[in-house]
């Protein structure tokens, strides 16, 4: 059996515990800089890219991946862009072609 900490011991151990937690850091869960389907920044983008996948623009715009599928989504429904092809994971979008 352990016996009892002595007194520098339990000090020790007070004192390597107070630091950690004043490094603690706030997290900010679900914060979502809003960017509308009829922005024209969004649009600019989506010219650029080749393929337009919901992860392609979670990252270029810094969402979510679910908040890129609702914009897509959206953006299809409107006919803006056109779904190519799809599978379970993903849904690959295209802009339409020009018209001459």
């Amino acid at each position: 059996m352990p016996g009892k900490k002595s007194l520098k011991k339990m000090e020790k151990t007070q004192d390597t515990e107070a630091p950690k937690e004043e490094k603690k850091k706030e997290k900010l869960i679900g914060s979502v800089d809003a960017i509308h389907a009829n922005s024209p920044e969004l649009m600019d983008a989506m010219k650029k890219m080749k393929v337009i996948t919901p992860p392609a623009v979670a990252s270029q715009f810094n969402l979510k991946v679910s908040v890129a599928k609702r914009i897509l989504a959206e953006l299809n429904a409107k006919g803006t862009i056109n779904l190519v092809a799809h599978t379970n994971n993903l849904r690959v979008y295209s802009l339409p072609p020009k018209a001459n």
